[in-house]
């Protein structure tokens, strides 16, 4: 098998369905959301851009990736089952958490957030990538992106997990240092350190992305280093990782 087929196989492994036809596949349309709160002196901007499955309805697996998404992307503990219904909850709590009650808490006082997610499909898998930015006080604002892919055929959240074995986790460990190294001009970890990186943190994580011959892991600001660093990826090609 090439090697460049490798990750897809292993996906497909997951889809589970008793009938020949292949998955329904999404439709996708974006939903936006633009919302000024003002009270008291303060202000905050919203922004949403939601990737939405349109036809989520014709199949119970695009129906568990939708919800799936909506709870990624507004917050696990925003109370919905609709889109619709998590905007409008998730509007609300940050009115509640940032306007104030009383004019003078927080005069003149501006605030931004924003968050927006693009799907995309690589033969039997769906990626949904987020993207955050925003500001809401201190000495700078925050951005992050995070990446969620699932099987097609079952809904299933590919894990890393699924594609690696435990010794192949280790080895790509090594290669997430040796690269990071390579690319900072460090000689080991104590130099990297010196940089601003928090060497303790270094290593394979959940959030990555996929296309049909690479895995690049993804770093967002102080997941393993400084916010100076900004965020940080590490692309490994599938022929680099010995998978027999």
């Amino acid at each position: 098998m090439k090697q460049s087929t490798l990750l897809l196989a292993a996906a497909a492994l997951l889809a589970v369905s008793s009938c020949s036809r292949g998955p329904v596949r999404p439709e996708i349309d974006i939903v936006t959301a633009d919302t000024l709160l003002a009270r008291n002196g303060a202000e905050c901007r919203i922004e949403y851009r939601f990737a939405t499955i349109r036809n989520a309805d014709k199949s119970p697996v695009l129906r568990t990736i939708e919800q799936a998404n909506i709870g990624y992307f507004f917050g696990k503990d925003i109370p919905a089952a609709t889109l619709q219904e998590a905007i409008g909850a998730s509007i609300r709590e940050i009115d509640t958490t940032y306007m104030p009650d009383q004019p003078g808490i927080v005069a003149n006082h501006s605030y931004e957030i924003s968050a927006e997610s693009e799907i995309t499909l690589l033969d039997t898998l769906l990626t949904c990538t987020i993207t955050r930015s925003s500001y809401t006080g201190g000495a700078h604002g925050y951005y992050g992106t995070t990446y969620h892919t699932y099987s097609l055929g079952s809904g299933y959240e590919i894990t890393t997990a699924d594609l690696f074995t435990e010794e192949q986790i280790e080895r790509i460990d090594r290669m997430i240092l040796k690269k990071l190294c390579e690319k900072y001009d460090a000689r080991n970890q104590d130099e990297l350190a010196a940089r601003g990186f928090f060497p303790e943190e270094i290593g394979m994580t959940e959030n990555f992305r996929l296309t049909a011959d690479s895995i690049t892991f993804c770093y967002n600001p102080y997941d393993i280093g400084c916010y100076a660093l900004g965020d940080i990826e590490v692309a490994i090609g599938l022929r680099e990782i010995d998978m027999r």
